[in-house]
């Protein structure tokens, strides 16, 4: 309560209560503010150039040709001889003996059994011969021509038609006659053992044989 005097003045606690309650209105308010935290720059980005390496060519190294020059060798033409001419039946009876020669060689190769052969013409002629040593070519193409001109006569006369082949059989071996074409007859003198049957087709063979070199 507050007692009201002339003169005086009296201040209640209320008073004082609300001066301090202006004094806390009128009292500054102080406010801290955080201080702005500094940002850093971005760093900038440093990209490392790329370096290439340069390419190296090596020079190409071309070998010179070395051109020969072609020189046309000229052969100087060497004049032919002159064949000298031969008869023509020389030649050809040459040749066509040594054929028939080859022929009663193999002949004699083919079939031990036959010693000897010969080719005779029909006028006793030897054309060919593979003989022994020391029998006559000349004795034996007479021989067989007088044989073979008595059996053509021996079979005309008795009916037998042309006369193929003679056989005659001696102490020593057997001779045999067979016709070689139309115009020759082969002579061949076996041993007295030998097989008759392979004889006489050794013999046929080579007749066709020299009938055909013959013609």
């Amino acid at each position: 309560m507050v007692d009201k005097g002339i003169g005086d003045y009296f201040i209640s606690d209320s008073e004082d209560e609300a001066l301090e309650d202006d004094e806390l209105l009128t009292a500054p308010v102080v406010v801290q503010v955080a201080a702005p935290v500094p940002q850093r720059a971005p760093q900038p980005v440093v990209v490392a150039p790329q370096v290439v390496a340069p390419q190296v060519v090596a020079p190409q190294t071309f070998a010179p040709q070395t051109v020969v020059p072609q020189v046309a060798s000229v052969t100087p033409a060497v004049p032919e001889p002159t064949p000298v001419p031969q008869p023509a039946t020389a030649v050809t009876q040459a040749s066509r003996e040594e054929r028939l020669t080859q022929a009663l060689d193999e002949l004699m190769h083919d079939d031990p059994d036959i010693q000897a052969a010969a080719l005779v013409s029909l006028d006793g002629f030897t054309m060919a011969s593979a003989l022994p040593q020391g029998m006559q070519a000349d004795r034996v193409g007479a021989m067989s021509a007088a044989i073979l001109g008595l059996g053509e006569r021996a079979a005309t006369e008795l009916g037998r038609g042309h006369l193929s082949q003679v056989f005659i059989e001696g102490e020593n071996g057997y001779v045999l006659l067979i016709a070689a074409g139309s115009r020759a007859v082969l002579t061949a003198l076996a041993d007295p053992e030998s097989k008759l049957g392979l004889v006489l087709y050794d013999m046929k063979t080579a007749a066709e044989r020299i009938g055909a070199i013959l013609g």
